[in-house]
């Protein structure tokens, strides 16, 4: 039986968390999603993620803050950062963080499905 994947979004926008919902619409796939960095910490406590993009700019918590905690407590799951700031890219790059990419805003929304199916496929490989 094939196991069903999930993806988190965790961005205060709710149009952006409404067009990778869209995006991802058609995959075979759950979408989670989350205003706050809080709720998206409790949503991996209790759903199993394949996925995660985290905004870099969240109210209270800030992406880059909630990523160590993340990358702690499920180190396997991939994480892409999405920012509407692209010098953001230099800085992350610079700070050698470890994510599996970023994504400037607005959105490909090609590159946003090909990183969901890449990333999707590529977990099959590790069970």
């Amino acid at each position: 039986m094939l196991e069903i994947k999930s993806i988190l979004v965790i961005d205060d926008e709710s149009t952006v968390r409404a067009l990778l919902k869209e995006v991802v619409s058609d995959m075979e796939c759950n979408y989670f999603e989350a205003a706050r960095a809080e709720k998206g910490l409790r949503i991996l406590e209790k759903e199993e993620i394949s996925l995660i993009f985290l905004d870099i700019q969240l109210p209270n918590i800030n992406g880059l803050d909630v990523l160590p905690k993340i990358k702690e407590l499920y180190p396997n799951i991939p994480i892409y950062l999405i920012s509407a700031f692209h010098s953001m890219e230099d800085v992350i790059k610079n700070m050698k963080i470890d994510i599996n990419g970023f994504i400037p805003k607005p959105f490909d929304i090609h590159k946003i499905r090909d990183i969901v199916q890449r990333e999707l496929e590529e977990g099959e490989k590790w069970k």
